[in-house]
């Protein structure tokens, strides 16, 4: 199993982080076994890259300066035949997406996690919700990340009460109705982040989504349950879970079913 290859592998996996939460996404990658690794040098790309297994970038708290080392991370990574992950923080606001627009120019993105307004942008359609927030209580479409994921050639992740992964043919749905967990600032992001852990095992991405995504789903689910409804103790908990996650676990308490 996937969980099993990265704890083996312990693949490293760098980051243009989201400064906001970049502690999280670091804890949470080192918990399942992976090595986590930050950078917001241009000089270093060449180098960091050769030596990760995965790229993540996260616009959370983009700068227009920079742009050009992001470009060249994904480039590199792209050349390599390494994936890249991106999580597109709040992309339909006008700046964001232009941002976006002219990375994606230049960078072949393989997975693209975010929430339904965020992909919705890449399916071109109106959004479930505005800025980085969904709305949790929308319909679910599932043709919306279907459409993402053909238009952009990247494995689609919409995450929400029912987590979606689908490269536009095959589609997978995660139950992870989780109050707590969302209103944690940076639990998207850390998901991101062992996105890119799986994905630096495996080629099947479709696979390390949805392993990703039932990792978060049943850690979140064990970490709200010990804390109840104390919300800013659900981080702390949600660490030791993954460090103690099984593949047995994850299947016993994930709620997962084919679109």
């Amino acid at each position: 199993m996937l969980l099993e290859a990265v704890k083996q592998q312990k693949p490293l996996i760098l980051n243009y982080a989201n400064t906001v939460t970049q502690q999280h996404v670091a804890d949470g990658i080192s918990m399942i076994g992976a090595s986590p690794l930050m950078t917001q040098e241009v000089l270093e790309v060449p180098e960091l890259v050769e030596i990760a297994q995965a790229v993540v970038i996260n616009i959370g708290t983009l700068q227009e300066k920079d742009l050009p080392m992001v470009i060249l991370m994904g480039q590199m990574a792209n050349r390599a035949g390494k994936p890249v992950i991106l999580d597109p923080v709040a992309v339909a606001m006008p700046y964001r997406s232009s941002f976006i627009q002219r990375l994606r120019v230049a960078v072949k993105f393989d997975i693209i996690r975010g929430n339904a307004a965020e992909i919705a942008w890449f399916a071109e359609s109106k959004g479930q919700g505005q800025g980085i927030d969904a709305d949790t209580q929308a319909s679910l479409q599932i043709n919306i990340p279907q459409r993402a994921a053909q238009l952009t050639g990247a494995v689609i992740i919409q995450t929400g009460v029912v987590d979606v992964i689908t490269d536009g043919e095959k589609t997978w749905l995660v139950e992870n109705d989780n109050p707590l967990l969302a209103v944690n600032v940076g639990a998207g992001d850390l998901l991101s982040g062992l996105v890119g852990c799986f994905a630096a095992v495996t080629q099947d991405y479709v696979q390390a989504g949805l392993t990703a995504t039932m990792l978060m789903a049943t850690a979140g689910t064990l970490a709200s349950d010990q804390v109840e409804h104390q919300p800013g103790q659900l981080m702390p908990v949600l660490m030791d879970q993954l460090y103690k996650m099984t593949w047995t676990k994850m299947q016993q308490i994930s709620e997962v079913k084919q679109g």
